[in-house]
């Protein structure tokens, strides 16, 4: 570890326990009134649904969590989250690939501001989660289970919604900065305000990073901004965020493809001068809803989202040495002994490449309240879609370009009775596409909230995965007999409030089946590659199904308790084999202990994830344990010192065998805000 890193980390160390040993004693003697917390409501399920009448399992973060847990990085805010993990490639910014409920990339749809941001090209969002900066967020929702009734494709395990920094009453303005670890530099600010009919912010961050090895870097550049005017009855929003990122990653080389044992595996990363990744990435939504009457109201999302990525791997020749790790160890056909230096030439070619993708939405909805007298209510969506997508790719690996159109027309209601005791939800939704034709997909759900507190809910849905352009048009392996992949899930589970709301629990059991899941597969004649075989096929099959538990306690009036566990049972199925799915680990929670104040906050979270296995199914990765601490604490009433230190214990992770982590990292921010 440099010098420099040490040093940041003793005086993280030191601030945090200056803070607590002077601090709050202090603190702790103020009597301080309890905040009474307003009453929860779930937007991305477009009717605007209170948390307690959903018949989903739901994680709402919002902004001050983020700010006050001192989270650099949204892919450490998703983490914590029942379901939700990473195969984490490296350093801030590097490749990250993101699973929910035992599904990869390409099951769950990410939205921001409303927009549908997954790309047509490859499945997911690529590494869009890495390079959202954290101080551009106002709130995350996640809904957990097929949402296709409302969204269509790729929602089978569920949505990721991101809202990013609006307007508030007022006028607020605030400036920072941050120095941590691998020379991460921050500087970020943002200038917000509003009235009764018009609100505004705007926004702006960058990030300049060292990577864990020598010629790594991340640096990214986001702007935003977002104007809302209510002159009465009608909403207008518009909101924008442009994301400019590039990193650099080490020459990855592995030499050990088929293994019999894990002490025969090793993989080699060499810096690498010219391996450069590039992203442009613009997403514009505006926002109208207009209250036609008292029962009446319509609402239009238009979108508009671009990434263009690019990356060039020059030729650099010999890169550098390795050291061979036992006797009779083979690379690129020669035999190396224990020791022996390893040339490492890069396999880049010079030749650039990029992927080109442009999604444009319109999505209108009606939708209906009604009181029903003394039985209860009821609020029915009607609901019509345009997706428009575009995408392609150039370059050392072939020339791709594809367009597409999908009209969509749903309905989802819920059902209100007992004083909203019972509650009933049902939702179907038909998608016409250019390409694969119809699709049907359809949700129903029940919940029932006791007197005491408790809520019992169960779900049924349907949901289907739309090909990539890449798996039906890449000239050299793609099919287009490709059909969509459909798939099915329940869940069921309850949610607890207990002594006056202090304490809440809830506990989700799922079961979800896939079919035609699309792999590449390598037994297929393909005469258009060297090798003779290999294209996209509808082969396989895979089943998930597990338990979310989530948890959060307030022990007295400053020290909270939250946490959370997952257990997720994932299998794929060829040819009547079942095969653990790769890179998902069984077990997966936190625990997190703070003491939170106006003026000071501490807290420390443990992190646990269990073994997964590598991405060829072979080998199994050792499971770790992290402890994380994060601190803030007002110098004066506008100036505040924050920081966090992750991996503290400095625990050897795995999630991308071979891949190097940071070990211990920390940042320490100072901001400003009026």
């Amino acid at each position: 570890m440099r010098n420099n890193e040490r040093t940041v980390l003793k005086l993280l160390i030191i601030i945090v326990a200056m803070v607590l040993t002077t601090g709050m004693p202090a603190l702790a003697e103020e009597a301080e009134e309890s905040v009474e917390v307003d009453e929860m409501v779930v937007t991305s399920t477009k009717m605007e649904r209170k948390l307690e009448n959903m018949t989903d399992s739901v994680t709402i973060i919002n902004e001050e969590e983020i700010k006050v847990k001192g989270y650099t990085d949204t892919t450490e805010v998703l983490r914590l989250s029942p379901s939700v993990e990473f195969k984490q490639a490296g350093g801030p910014g590097q490749f990250s690939y993101p699973k929910m409920r035992g599904y990869a990339q390409g099951q769950f749809l990410v939205l921001v501001n409303g927009m549908k941001v997954n790309e047509s090209m490859s499945s997911g969002v690529g590494n869009f989660l890495g390079h959202l900066d954290t101080k551009l967020i106002e709130s995350v929702e996640i809904l957990r289970g097929p949402q296709s009734a409302l969204y269509g494709s790729d929602t089978t395990a569920g949505v990721m919604s991101f809202t990013t920094i609006g307007g508030m009453p007022g006028t607020h303005f605030n400036v920072g900065a941050e120095y941590g670890s691998l020379d991460w530099k921050k500087g970020y600010g943002a200038f917000r305000g509003g009235t009764e009919t018009l609100d505004y912010a705007a926004g702006v961050a960058y990030t300049d990073s060292d990577g864990v090895h020598d010629e790594e870097f991340f640096k990214d550049f986001s702007p935003t901004f977002k104007l809302g005017w209510h002159p009465g009855a009608v909403d207008v929003e518009l909101a924008y965020i442009y994301i400019k990122s590039e990193f650099q990653a080490a020459e990855l080389n592995d030499p050990s493809e088929f293994l019999n044992s894990r002490d025969e595996y090793w993989r080699f990363q060499t810096p690498d001068p010219n391996a450069a990744n590039e992203y442009d990435h613009h997403i514009t939504t505006i926002n109208l809803a207009h209250d036609i009457s008292a029962s009446f109201r319509q609402k239009l999302v238009l979108g508009w989202s671009e990434k263009e990525s690019y990356r060039n791997d020059l030729d650099d020749g010999l890169l550098g040495y390795e050291t061979a790790p036992f006797d009779n160890f083979e690379y690129e056909d020669v035999t190396y002994n224990a020791g022996d230096a390893v040339p490492i030439y890069d396999d880049g070619t010079g030749e650039a490449y990029g992927y080109d993708n442009r999604n444009i939405m319109a999505d209108y909805n009606l939708i209906w309240d009604s009181q029903l007298g003394s039985v209860g209510s009821n609020s029915t969506l009607f609901g019509l879609e345009y997706n428009y997508q575009e995408g392609g790719k150039w370059g050392r690996y072939g020339d791709v370009e594809n367009d597409t159109d999908n009209y969509s027309f749903y309905i989802n209601d819920q059902l209100l009775l007992l004083q909203e005791a019972l509650v009933l939800s049902a939702g179907i939704r038909l998608d016409d596409h250019e390409i694969y034709g119809n699709k049907t997909t359809g949700k129903v759900g029940s919940a029932y909230n006791f007197k005491w507190g408790t809520t019992l809910f169960v779900n049924y849905g349907t949901s289907f995965r739309a090909p990539t352009f890449a798996q039906m048009y890449d000239p050299s392996y793609g099919s287009e007999d490709l059909d969509p992949e459909s798939g099915w899930t329940v869940e069921g589970g309850l949610r607890q409030e207990l002594a006056d709301d202090r304490i809440d629990f809830e506990a989700t059991y799922w079961y979800s089946e896939l079919e035609d899941v699309i792999v590449f597969d390598y037994t297929v004649v393909n005469p258009r590659r060297d090798s003779g075989f290999g294209e996209y096929n509808n082969r396989d099959s895979q089943e998930t199904s597990g338990v979310e538990v989530a948890f959060g306690a307030r022990l007295t009036e400053h020290v909270n308790l939250e946490g959370n566990y997952t257990y997720t049972h994932s299998y794929s199925e060829k040819d009547g084999e079942r095969f653990r799915t790769v890179q998902i680990a069984r077990n997966k929670g936190s625990l997190t202990l703070s003491y939170l104040t106006d003026r000071f906050n501490v807290g420390v979270t443990g992190y646990y994830s269990g073994p997964r296995l590598r991405w060829k199914g072979d080998v199994e990765m050792e499971e770790y344990f992290r402890v994380d601490v994060f601190g803030r604490f007002g110098l004066t009433d506008s100036l505040n010192l924050y920081g966090r230190v992750e991996n503290l214990l400095d625990e050897d992770i795995e999630e991308g065998l071979g891949y190097e982590q940071p070990g211990i990292y920390g940042v320490v921010g100072l901001e400003w805000s009026i």
